[in-house]
């Protein structure tokens, strides 16, 4: 029988990615743990310390904030739909820092093993972020 692997990807987004606790990373994140895929990270995540470097430079790069709208688990899979804050601190898409609070949603699938969480997929869907920036208009404009 698989693991509780739901309460696992909370406690990631609770606490490690919101509250930046990043010492219990090592309680959840498997030591083999990768990204196979996520449209976000700007470099590979891989084992503790890319969960702990991503979390990180999410935070201080975009004060991002995870909402978790979903999270459904089968098996050792878990899939969670997510709603993301975060503020435009940095240069995107060739738009200088607006300081606008950002909107978006996303959904990331993991997959765990040996009661903790070993793979993640990540999708996130930037076209808000890109209406609320104007780099394309919004629906209805001509």
């Amino acid at each position: 029988m698989a693991g509780d692997y739901k309460t696992l990807v909370r406690r990631l987004y609770e606490e490690v990615e919101n509250g930046q606790k990043l010492e219990i990373v090592e309680e959840l994140i498997h030591p083999d743990f990768r990204d196979v895929h996520n449209s976000v990270s700007p470099f590979p995540v891989v084992g503790v310390e890319g969960i702990k470097k991503l979390a990180s430079a999410l935070h201080e790069v975009m004060d991002l904030r995870v909402e978790i709208l979903d999270l459904i688990q089968e098996g050792d899979m878990v899939a969670a739909h997510l709603k993301f804050h975060s503020v435009h601190k940095t240069e995107f898409m060739g738009k200088a820092p607006t300081g606008q609070h950002l909107e978006s949603q996303g959904v990331e699938v993991f997959r765990g093993r040996d009661g903790k969480l070993a793979e993640r997929w990540v999708y996130i869907d930037y076209l808000p972020i890109m209406r609320t920036l104007g780099v394309i208009p919004g629906p209805g404009a001509h």
